[in-house]
């Protein structure tokens, strides 16, 4: 980004973080975080430096600005009087591009590792601060490892996780109910699963009943075997290969087609089974999503439902999800990296991990304490929550690419005709890889 002129930050720009929906994350971003609450009680401890900052922090990931200041904001500000903050939303009017040729100076951006190829890479803001975190005294080994390898796999140390993700499995318990069927269980295993998924897959008094879906997408983003959906190498697609065949007919396809009911309800649908109907139409049994719908989708207030962990491959016994976390990441343009790296110091600390652990928050440190009291404050603390998150390991996360979302659309739409029966699986796989790289190349050359 062109180092230019510090523009002046009065109330026409913060008009551009006005309030949106807690319900406007895209719909293919796992990014979810708890309700606005109120602002903590007891302040933090004022930071006595004399050093004055103008912090710029672009909320990415679509977060309102009364959400930044609750989570962050408020104590950002009891922290650090001397440093200025702006917050800055993503949306129409102040998009990157935007703020980019308007010469809008940005100090730390706030996005999930999903989003920071796009946000972060594409636009020249990465900075390594690993130099910084030794100048500022940040402990790296408090930190799920994970979550810190997850922004290396990108190029470097670039920033500091404040949340984690990752998937998990909800169900409806009044569906298992209904058949008489046991619930799921933390430490299944995809086979369990499925055999599961059959015995919930059912049509009663003209209501089809889906036992189990998830969307391609987020298996793909955060699948448990640390595949690469682009080859970091060569810039290609790094699909069609029998592990990612194996992993996607397992998860995709195979709950759809082992039900004649369930296949025909597909096919007149024109589409795989979504948020919608797990708690809205609740016609559907089980559901993989990343932890954080409960708090973006209102039924979930009122249905009768809890979660557990993903279930795992027999291949990787043990390991759950791949982390999903969101990030601070302090932009190579910055003028004030150490104040920067101050607040990013803070927001890691166990003081203010302990608060948004508490929020339902996934903490990122290590600190059993810090995770024991996770989801206390938040309306879901008697659900499964600590469990479902932590139960397994962390898958190691794969190397992310600007890339990524073209390969996956391309195999959403081809997974979707073996399911109508249109094409067979090795057909499918074949024709996503060669529609993915004609997508990368197209992207290439608009660069």
């Amino acid at each position: 980004m062109p180092n230019k002129k510090r523009l002046p930050l009065l109330g026409a720009f913060l008009a551009l973080a006005v309030m949106a929906s807690c319900s406007s994350q895209p719909k293919d971003d796992p990014s979810t975080t708890p309700p606005s609450s109120p602002a903590v009680s007891k302040e933090p401890a004022a930071d006595k430096s004399t050093e004055k900052a103008e912090l710029v922090i672009y909320g990415a990931a679509g977060n309102t600005e009364e959400e930044f200041n609750n989570r962050w904001g408020n104590a950002l500000r009891a922290k650090f009087p001397n440093y200025t903050l702006h917050y800055i939303v993503n949306q129409k009017g102040s998009t990157l591009p935007e703020l980019i040729t308007a010469g809008q100076p940005i100090d730390i951006i706030f996005d999930s590792i999903g989003g920071a190829a796009g946000s972060l890479i594409q636009n020249g803001f990465q900075y390594d601060i690993s130099e910084l975190a030794k100048k500022h005294n940040v402990d790296l080994s408090r930190f799920e490892p994970t979550f810190l390898d997850a922004t290396k796999q990108l190029g470097g140390l670039y920033g500091l996780p404040v949340n984690g993700g990752g998937l998990v499995l909800y169900y409806n318990k009044d569906i298992f109910d209904k058949f008489g069927v046991p619930y799921p269980v933390d430490g299944m295993t995809w086979d369990d699963l499925l055999a599961l998924s059959k015995k919930v897959t059912k049509n009663e008094g003209g209501k089809q009943y889906a036992g189990f879906a998830t969307s391609v997408t987020h298996p793909m983003r955060m699948n448990p075997m640390s595949l690469e959906i682009v080859d970091k190498t060569t810039l290609q697609a790094a699909i069609d290969n029998d592990k990612w065949k194996q992993f996607l007919q397992t998860v995709i396809v195979s709950p759809v087609v082992q039900d004649a009911g369930y296949k025909a309800f597909i096919q007149e649908k024109k589409g795989l089974l979504f948020t919608n109907d797990f708690a809205k139409e609740q016609n559907l049994a089980m559901f993989v999503m990343n932890f954080g719908l409960q708090y973006a989708v209102k039924e979930f207030e009122t249905m009768n439902w809890d979660m557990v962990s993903l279930p795992t491959v027999k291949e990787a016994p043990g390991i759950g999800t791949q982390p999903y976390p969101n990030f601070f990441f302090v932009t190579a343009s910055s003028k004030y990296k150490d104040a920067a790296m101050e607040v990013l110091k803070y927001v890691t600390s166990d003081e203010h991990e302990m608060i948004e652990s508490k929020k339902g928050n996934i903490p990122v440190l290590k600190n059993e304490e810090i995770k024991k009291v996770f989801g206390q404050e938040t309306a879901f603390k008697n659900k499964n929550m600590k469990n479902a998150v932590f139960y397994n390991r962390f898958a190691s996360p794969h190397a992310r690419t600007i890339y990524d979302d073209k390969v996956i659309g391309a195999m959403e739409s081809n997974l979707k005709k073996v399911i109508y029966g249109e094409a067979d699986l090795n057909t499918a796989f074949r024709m996503a890889e060669e529609e993915a790289n004609k997508a990368i190349e197209e992207m290439k050359l608009k660069k």
